[in-house]
């Protein structure tokens, strides 16, 4: 297969791209940075705020990856690049399959499933988002599913070696002896590997299983306690934990959040709600449509290999 793979030099697209190639499929890496050359690998330049790509490559599928990670950041920012540059994805390739990489950040922080802090695909977006990184998410997997042939996949807390999001949180978190995590020890934080997502993606490329949500998860969650010292075997940090619990971090982000903004901040602050809401709900995501659909068994978490980032 060819594959276009959107957000190529990021993180999550990083990964989709390097699969897709040892599976032996040829990639059309679409993003603003270089990407490392390798056989079966072509690099085109695309700003998603430019609009739809012109003289646009032949391809078999679509990985769309590409969006502002950024929740910090205004809406307007938001706006641009993940909910226009879906549009011109859409219309770059109207008659190609899509694989979208979404969030289960859209999810609302408590599901009716059971036990309630389990979410399926049936549950409904959240009508409160955390962020406009949330906001923009919900949206654009709106615009992807109004089409009715893509498949989105919804990964939560992404790790793996070189994450530029979520580990340098925790990296910032080192402080006077202590890593101060948002949270109880015992709460439960359902990770995704990035080599799950990354296969998760080029089999739904592979596939024929129609328009679908799929959550792609770790095998199990794991306790905070748990994460944060495989976190810091892996990096060689040495701080002891400090777990401030729920209420307390929630009040934190509050005022970090507030704080910034009157000082109009560019730099989010260490505490955000969008970043409490990983590490201090208990949360879990049923991954049975994954089996079913793309007949893929989530692997328990390695978080040996959650190491680097930006």
């Amino acid at each position: 297969m060819r594959v276009a793979v959107t957000g190529a030099s990021g993180f999550v697209g990083g990964a989709v791209v390097s699969h897709l190639l040892e599976a032996g499929h040829e990639v059309v890496a679409l993003c603003r940075r270089p990407v490392r050359e390798r056989a079966g690998l072509v690099h085109r330049p695309w700003d998603l705020t430019t609009g739809r790509l012109t003289d646009a490559p032949s391809v078999d599928a679509v990985v769309h990856a590409g969006a502002h990670v950024d929740e910090w950041d205004p809406w307007s920012v938001h706006e641009a690049v993940t909910v226009s540059g879906t549009r011109a994805v859409l219309d770059t390739w109207p008659a190609t399959q899509v694989v979208l990489i979404s969030s289960a950040s859209v999810y609302p922080l408590r599901g009716a499933g059971r036990p309630r802090w389990v979410l399926t695909e049936d549950d409904a977006p959240t009508r409160r988002p955390l962020s406009a990184y949330t906001r923009a998410k919900i949206a654009q997997e709106r615009i992807v599913l109004a089409r009715g042939d893509a498949v989105v996949l919804r990964p939560h807390a992404v790790h793996g070696t070189g994450d530029t999001t979520l580990l340098p949180r925790l990296a910032r978190a080192r402080r006077g002896g202590r890593l101060v995590c948002p949270g109880g020890g015992r709460t439960l934080v359902h990770l995704t590997d990035v080599r799950l997502v990354a296969s998760a993606a080029a089999r739904a490329c592979e596939s024929d299983c129609g328009a679908t949500v799929l959550n792609v998860a770790d095998e199990r969650p794991l306790e905070l306690r748990d994460i944060v010292a495989g976190v810091a075997a892996a990096n060689g940090w040495h701080e002891r934990p400090l777990f401030t619990g729920a209420p307390a971090a929630w009040a934190a982000a509050l005022v970090s959040e507030g704080t910034a903004r009157l000082l109009r901040s560019r730099t989010a602050p260490l505490l955000t709600a969008y970043g409490v809401s990983h590490l201090a709900v208990s949360r879990a995501f049923a991954t049975s449509r994954l089996r079913e659909h793309l007949g893929i068994t989530p692997a328990a978490t390695d978080l040996t290999r959650w190491t680097g980032g930006g």
